[in-house]
């Protein structure tokens, strides 16, 4: 009898497990239908390939500023035909992804902010990675209040990795994860591994610091990874630039580190390095 139910529940088992599809990621790339967010969704489009993992092209709309008298039905009206028109945008992107890239790609979109909507697809499917393109900062103002993308980043509590205008993905055979040696940093260097694990990828660990650096610190980093990792301390004052100058002479495809949470006031005195790279970047950085 003990044999029998054994042998029914492997074969439940072994049933249910069919069913499963063979996506177990998604990853989620807002779009605005502009140039940037397109090329984002072709590098989250060929993640996906390579990761046998799902895209969901999502668009958060703006509900339609309208006279404070104007009938609900006019308000109801706009906003569904933006949807409709909004749709066959997605429709379209999605259609040129598959014909270029293949893989599986779905669309969402709701009216609200793009916080907002990833939270809501995060309570119907589990969400392995959000893309999300970025211009960067053209000028000052842009850089003392920062990108849309940068913006997300800021109160995204999942893995994201902003893409900067132009970026093709070729794979992520060249790795980096910069870290300031804080616990924070180092929890999160245990992820960053699970995300690169299925690439094989070669690892450099960045520090960059005027301060000198402790040898136990050192050790309590480079003992989550294999003893072939790199690892590089510079001295500077500027981590952003920094990182962005050790990216590009190391042939780096993607810079990984950290956000740390702060309170209003930290903010207003501390650089917020991740916000930083996030918005000067000419490599895609991946936050956690």
């Amino acid at each position: 009898m003990m044999v029998s139910r054994l042998f029914h529940s492997f074969r439940l088992l072994c049933i249910i497990k069919l069913k499963i599809p063979s996506y177990m990621k998604t990853i989620v790339c807002p779009v605005d239908f502009s140039d940037i967010s397109e090329n984002a969704a072709n590098y989250a489009a060929r993640i996906a390939r390579d990761l046998d993992a799902e895209v969901i092209l999502a668009h958060a709309q703006h509900v339609p500023v309208l006279d404070v008298h104007a009938p609900p039905s006019t308000v109801k009206d706009l906003m569904d035909q933006q949807q409709l028109e909004n749709s066959k945008k997605l429709d379209d992107l999605a259609s040129r992804i598959k014909s270029s890239i293949g893989g599986n790609i779905r669309i969402w979109q709701t009216f609200g902010l793009v916080v907002d909507m990833i939270r809501e697809i995060q309570a119907e499917s589990t969400i392995y990675l959000v893309v999300m393109g970025t211009k960067g900062a053209t000028n000052a103002f842009d850089k003392w209040i920062g990108t849309t993308s940068s913006d997300v980043m800021q109160r995204c509590e999942i893995p994201m990795i902003i893409v900067p205008e132009g970026s093709v993905y070729i794979g992520w055979t060249k790795v980096g994860y910069a870290t300031d040696f804080s616990m924070e940093s180092d929890n999160a260097i245990l992820d960053f591994q699970e995300v690169v694990k299925p690439f094989s990828s070669d690892l450099s660990i960045i520090h960059v610091s005027n301060k000198k650096i402790n040898a136990d610190e050192m050790l309590a980093v480079v003992r989550h990874f294999e003893p072939t990792a790199n690892v590089d301390t510079i001295a500077g004052e500027d981590i952003a630039a920094e990182l962005n100058e050790y990216v590009w002479e190391n042939d780096l495809q993607l810079i990984a580190l950290k956000r740390h949470k702060r309170s209003f006031i930290n903010n207003l005195f501390h650089k917020s390095v991740s916000k930083q790279l996030a918005i000067t970047s000419k490599m895609p950085v991946l936050i956690f």
